[in-house]
C-alpha cells in the first residue's frame, strides 16, 4: 500500500512540474506537453432561406451563436506547435419567422504553429487552420414534415490569435475565418438553394499543461535507458501483447449513390462518433505491430418524412510498422484487412421502404504515429486514420449506400500489461540497473 501511495504521490508531482521544460533544452522527453481546458467560440453572419409558396424565397439571417467546448490535446515541438481537439458542450439553435434553425462547429481539430514559441509572460502569436465539419440544420414548423435534413459541411478554415502563458496556464484569444461557408441545402423534397454559414468566429480558452515524460530524462541520458532496453531485448522482453481504447470518428465522405438517384434531398452523412477497440502483439526488433481492432456505429438521417439508417459492425487484423522515430515522435503505416457487417434500412412516411445487409470481406489502408519517449513504456498514445476505399452496399438496382469512410481517431491509450504487472519484466530492470 505505502509504495502505491508514493508512485501516486510520483505522478502527482510529475503532472504538476512546470510544464515548460522545453526552455531549458530541447530534447525527446520535452517534445510534448499533455493540455486540457475549455473556450467559448462566438459566431457571427450567416443566412439562409425562407420558402414562401408557390414562388416566394425569402432570406433570414443567423443569430449570434455561442458554443461551450472542452479542450484536450498537446503543445509539441518545443513549444512551436499545438495540436487538440475541440468538443462542443451542446449544439445551438434559435427559431426565428417560424424556422428552427441549428448550427455548430462539431469536433474540430486544430492545428497551429508559433513562429516565436510559447513562453513565459509574453504574448506568443499563431496561425493555423483547423479541420472543421460544421453542420446545418433548418426546421419549418409551419409544416408538419418540415424538418430538413442535417448536412456536414467540412472546411479548413484559417486561425490566428495569441496565447499568454503563465506557469502551467494558458490563455488564449483566436479568431477563424470560414472562406468556404457556402451549403447546397433543400429546403423541401424539390426546392433547394444556398444557405451562407458564419464566416467568422471568435474564442477565448482557458488550458491547463501538463508535464508526464521528463521523470525518464535523466535515466535516457545517462545511458541507462539504452543499456535497460538493449539486456530486455536480449531476453525478449520487450515483445508483447498490448489493448487498446479510444474514442474515435468515422468521416463519410460522398453522397450516396441511392440518394442520389431516389432522395436527392438527403446529403452525404455527417460523422459518426464510436469506441474502438484494439489488442495485439508488438515486435521489438522489427518494431512492428499486429492488431485486432473492432468498431461499431451507425448514423441516421431524417428530412421531409423520409429517415434512413446506416450502420457498420467490422472487425479488424492489420499489420503496421513503424518507420521512423523522431524525438519520440513515431509513424507507422501498413495494410488492414476486415469482415463488414454492413445494414441499410429506410421508412418513407413511417412505412418501411428498404431493409438490405450483407457481411463481406475488405481491406483499407492504416497511418497513425505513437508519441513515445522510449521503448520501454507500459503505456502510450496512439494516434490512428484509417481509409476504406469502395465499401459499398447495394440496395437495388446497382444503386448503394458508401460505407468508404475516413476513420480518425486522434487520441487512443495503448496499454502493455506485461510491462505494467510482469514480475519478471521489472526483476529484468531491476538487474540491469543494479551492475
Amino acid at each position: 500500500m505505502k509504495q502505491w501511495a508514493l508512485a501516486f504521490a510520483g505522478a502527482m508531482m510529475v503532472l504538476a512540474t512546470d510544464a515548460q521544460v522545453y526552455i531549458e533544452k530541447q530534447t525527446r522527453h520535452r517534445f510534448a506537453q499533455l493540455n486540457l481546458g475549455f473556450d467559448g467560440q462566438a459566431s457571427a453572419g450567416g443566412s439562409t432561406f425562407i420558402l414562401n409558396p408557390p414562388q416566394d424565397a425569402d432570406e433570414l439571417l443567423f443569430d449570434p451563436l455561442f458554443t461551450p467546448r472542452f479542450l484536450i490535446g498537446g503543445i509539441h515541438f518545443w513549444g512551436h506547435a499545438d495540436f487538440y481537439l475541440a468538443i462542443p458542450l451542446f449544439h445551438p439553435s434559435f427559431t426565428k419567422e417560424e424556422q428552427e434553425i441549428t448550427y455548430s462547429n462539431n469536433v474540430e481539430t486544430v492545428f497551429k504553429y508559433y513562429p516565436w514559441r510559447i513562453e513565459h509572460h509574453r504574448l506568443s502569436p499563431f496561425i493555423g487552420f483547423s479541420l472543421t465539419p460544421a453542420s446545418f440544420s433548418q426546421n419549418d414548423l409551419r409544416s408538419e414534415n418540415g424538418q430538413g435534413a442535417t448536412v456536414t459541411h467540412t472546411t479548413f478554415p484559417l486561425l490566428t490569435g495569441v496565447t499568454f502563458n503563465t506557469g502551467n496556464h494558458l490563455f488564449e484569444l483566436g479568431a477563424s475565418w470560414h472562406y468556404s461557408n457556402n451549403i447546397t441545402y433543400y429546403f423541401s423534397e424539390t426546392e433547394k438553394g444556398t444557405v451562407q454559414t458564419p464566416p467568422l468566429s471568435f474564442s477565448l480558452s482557458y488550458r491547463y499543461m501538463m508535464e508526464t515524460t521528463i521523470s525518464a530524462e535523466r535515466d535516457w541520458e545517462s545511458g541507462k535507458t539504452e543499456a535497460i532496453t538493449e539486456q530486455l531485448e536480449v531476453k525478449h522482453r520487450l515483445n508483447g501483447i498490448f489493448a487498446g481504447a479510444g474514442v474515435s470518428s468515422a468521416w463519410w465522405l460522398t453522397q450516396s449513390g441511392y440518394n442520389k438517384a431516389e432522395r436527392p434531398f438527403i446529403p452525404a452523412y455527417g460523422i459518426s462518433i464510436l469506441p474502438e477497440f484494439a489488442a495485439g502483439y508488438y515486435f521489438h526488433k522489427t518494431d512492428l505491430n499486429l492488431t485486432l481492432n473492432y468498431r461499431a456505429y451507425h448514423t441516421e438521417m431524417s428530412a421531409y418524412g423520409t429517415s434512413q439508417k446506416a450502420t457498420r459492425k467490422s472487425l479488424g487484423f492489420e499489420v503496421t510498422k513503424f518507420l521512423f522515430d523522431y524525438k519520440g515522435f513515431a509513424p507507422f503505416a501498413g495494410p488492414v484487412v476486415t469482415y463488414e457487417d454492413l445494414s441499410f434500412t429506410e421508412e418513407a412516411g413511417e412505412v418501411s421502404t428498404v431493409s438490405v445487409s450483407d457481411q463481406k470481406p475488405a481491406w483499407g489502408i492504416t497511418f497513425g504515429w505513437d508519441i513515445r519517449p522510449n521503448r520501454l513504456q507500459a503505456f502510450l498514445l496512439r494516434t490512428n486514420l484509417r481509409y476504406f476505399p469502395a465499401l459499398d452496399l447495394e440496395v437495388k438496382d446497382d444503386e448503394t449506400v458508401s460505407f468508404d469512410n475516413i476513420e480518425f481517431n486522434f487520441i487512443e491509450l495503448i496499454v502493455f500489461p506485461g510491462r505494467m504487472f510482469s514480475k519478471k519484466f521489472r526483476e529484468a530492470i531491476s538487474e540491469t540497473i543494479s551492475r
